[in-house]
């Protein structure tokens, strides 16, 4: 792999302007929280949860493709964020960029049935998300091994393990209320994000990669929806992906457009 086509090369800074969606993930939880009314706080509960599927595709995306490994307390806090090992999402990704929604693809939105290529329904990528996790957990070389040492950033995901855990237990002590609301965050949050690449990637057999041209949302989203585009040279930071006239179109932003697959537009 020429080295300029190299995901792992780090950028030129780290992305604080992307913190807005992590920052606003918290505030929502933290209002989770402390709002008694249950049905408001279930309702913060989920912003919350759409706010950390955003926070995955932008600002942990950019992360993992800005620097090969960050600070032990950095990794933590971002660990604590995702519910998830921080290196865990940096592996899958990796896989993600190597294999591009194929059969060795952990977050792939088809399946081999019989010989024949098979879609799952958009129902089942959300609600079965923690498929793609198990599938991770038993890959031995998940990725191109040009993208990373995968001995090196496995070795570092036990200590987020033990964080997560002990931030649980934590929660749980603090009471119920907390611990439940935190894992309703993590599940939810992980479900939107697969239904947002399900979006992305939908399962088509012509169409495996797509865009979402909106200028507006675009702006408004970091260039989120030019995914073809970051596929295409993943090298480069999100604040330098331009549109490109070759890119398969959608109608509707990722995260919504699972709704309409199937209709006519």
């Amino acid at each position: 792999m020429l080295e300029e086509s190299n995901p792992m090369l780090p950028k030129k800074a780290f992305p604080w302007k992307l913190t807005i969606f992590p920052a606003l993930e918290v505030f929502f939880f933290i209002s989770a929280i402390f709002e008694s009314n249950l049905f408001l706080s279930l309702l913060f509960m989920l912003v919350a949860s759409v706010l950390l599927s955003f926070s995955i595709h932008i600002y942990f995306h950019e992360c993992v493709h800005a620097r090969k490994n960050y600070p032990i307390a950095v990794n933590i806090i971002h660990s604590l964020l995702l519910g998830l090992p921080f290196d865990g999402y940096r592996v899958h990704h990796f896989n993600h960029h190597t294999h591009e929604n194929g059969l060795k693809d952990f977050s792939t939105t088809w399946f081999m049935q019989d010989g024949k290529r098979v879609g799952y329904s958009a129902c089942s990528y959300y609600f079965g998300w923690i498929r793609q996790l198990n599938a991770a957990m038993r890959e031995p070389e998940p990725f191109d091994q040009s993208l990373g040492d995968v001995a090196t950033i496995k070795a570092r995901i036990p200590v987020q393990k033990v964080a997560i855990l002990f931030f649980f237990i934590i929660l749980a002590f603090a009471g119920f209320k907390y611990f439940i609301l935190y894992f309703l965050l993590i599940y939810f949050g992980w479900a939107f994000s697969a239904l947002h690449n399900y979006g992305q990637h939908p399962p088509i057999e012509k169409e495996p990669i797509c865009t979402y041209a909106d200028q507006r949302y675009n702006v408004f989203f970091f260039n989120n929806g030019l995914h073809w585009e970051h596929h295409d040279k993943p090298w480069l930071s999100w604040d330098e992906l331009e549109l490109d006239k070759n890119s398969n179109r959608i109608n509707h932003a990722h995260l919504i457009e699972p709704c309409f697959q199937g209709k006519k537009q």
